[in-house]
């Protein structure tokens, strides 16, 4: 088994060429990617939410072609390993017999060990292919820098991080029914411990179904009218009707149409939708005739509904 090691909190271009090392290694025997969970900066209340669950991990590494993920269990047991322990547990864990990491990759207590450490080890026990690799300017390519991004609304900026659009995959709660009484019936989308992004409205790929559907998305309180103290999270569906209530939707962010405000009144309101509809329609439109985002929605149109997007957490210690 071949395998590269990181937090990976999705899996954006600066990884790419670990994934590609990996591949080219292995000469068509198992390989795959070791990751945590929780994300160990969130362990360390470091950082609130990561940017994809479980769940939307496990679809992005079926898309990718990545073969296997394998999810550890990061505690105080597992950070308080020393290096040469927690490389032989997982060493006879997962039968390793080659690495790929990042040059910057740390592990083991107070984080003591380096890739270059790890390399010495496994190059000590005879280990073939060892490879550390410098990656792409982290300024430009990390998970850190697309949660800024996303979080300040740049959804277009975040996903030429990663080479696809941020995504969730959330259930769909009641709310209101005031879009209904517009002729824009919405979908709540569950937000909680999510990172979400700024307040406004976002043009976005929903897969219903089986089937994309254009969405446009709203971000925020509702400040037109006043009565909504939560953030809330609601997705107009084109040319889609049905009862989705309870079931889990993949709603992808395409692009920012414009930011949250209060409008006059309910007609004013009501036209400034129309437009946005429109301007969700014209993106949406865009995106799916483009290359590298479509291949990306495809490759999870064909994955969703197909496999058991569920991931083993392995408790190692």
């Amino acid at each position: 088994m071949l395998i590269t090691i990181g937090a990976f909190d999705g899996f954006h271009k600066g990884h790419a060429e670990l994934l590609r090392l990996c591949r080219e290694m292995s000469g068509g025997k198992d390989w795959g990617v070791l990751s945590f969970y929780p994300h160990p900066s969130q362990f360390m209340n470091a950082l609130p939410h990561t940017l994809f669950t479980l769940r939307e991990r496990e679809l992005i590494r079926r898309v990718l072609g990545i073969p296997n993920m394998y999810v550890l269990e990061f505690s105080d047991a597992l950070r308080s390993l020393a290096p040469s322990e927690f490389w032989r547990l997982i060493r006879e864990r997962f039968g390793v017999d080659g690495i790929v990491m990042g040059s910057d990759f740390r592990f083991g207590l107070n984080g003591e060990g380096t890739a270059d450490y790890l390399a010495g080890l496994a190059r000590s026990e005879g280990l073939e292919h060892v490879i550390t690799v410098p990656l792409l300017d982290k300024s430009e390519y990390s998970s850190s820098k697309a949660r800024e991004c996303f979080a300040a609304g740049n959804v277009v900026e975040a996903a030429e991080i990663f080479g696809y659009p941020l995504f969730m995959m959330s259930r769909i709660l009641h709310g209101y029914g005031r879009g209904h009484t517009m002729s824009f019936p919405t979908a709540n989308i569950d937000i909680k411990d999510r990172i979400i992004p700024a307040f406004g409205v976002y043009a976005s790929a929903v897969l219903v179904n089986g089937e994309w559907h254009c969405g446009a998305v709203s971000v925020g309180t509702n400040p037109t009218f006043g009565d909504v103290r939560e953030v809330r999270c609601e997705v107009n569906i084109q040319d889609f009707h049905g009862d989705i209530y309870g079931e889990e939707l993949p709603v992808f962010f395409l692009g920012r149409v414009r930011e949250m405000k209060a409008f006059s009144g309910r007609e004013e309101l009501m036209r400034q939708i129309e437009h946005d509809i429109g301007t969700c329609r014209r993106i949406y439109g865009e995106v799916m005739n483009g290359a590298e985002t479509r291949r990306f929605l495809d490759g999870a149109q064909r994955v969703y509904g197909r496999y058991d997007l569920s991931t083993e957490v392995i408790r190692l210690v």
